[in-house]
């Protein structure tokens, strides 16, 4: 889901100041490691949120954009059970050799 960064104080004053929204909007955080390579600490932002032409923080690039589908409850790709409808990503993440 979209949040607003903090924005009383100083931060808030320049948002206003350059008439700026405090929205960050909706992602998912990802920290990945393997030996032999650099860690990789990145996010992935939800396809179609109305806040990603504004970001308040400029962190949205467009290789940082996929889609999350729903799927419904049932067996997941793990063979788990899920009682509840989820959403999954199919994303390609690259790591640099160390």
């Amino acid at each position: 889901a979209a949040y607003p960064i903090p924005y009383d104080g100083p931060v808030g004053d320049m948002l206003k100041a350059t008439n700026r929204h405090p929205w960050r909007p909706a992602h998912v955080h990802f920290m990945i490691a393997a030996p032999g390579f650099r860690r990789l600490v990145t996010h992935v932002f939800v396809d179609g949120d109305q806040y990603l032409d504004s970001d308040a923080v400029f962190g949205v690039k467009e290789s940082l954009i996929d889609a999350f589908p729903l799927q419904p409850a049932g067996v997941t790709a793990d063979g788990k059970q899920a009682s509840e409808p989820y959403h999954v990503l199919h994303y390609r993440f690259g790591l640099t050799p160390a």
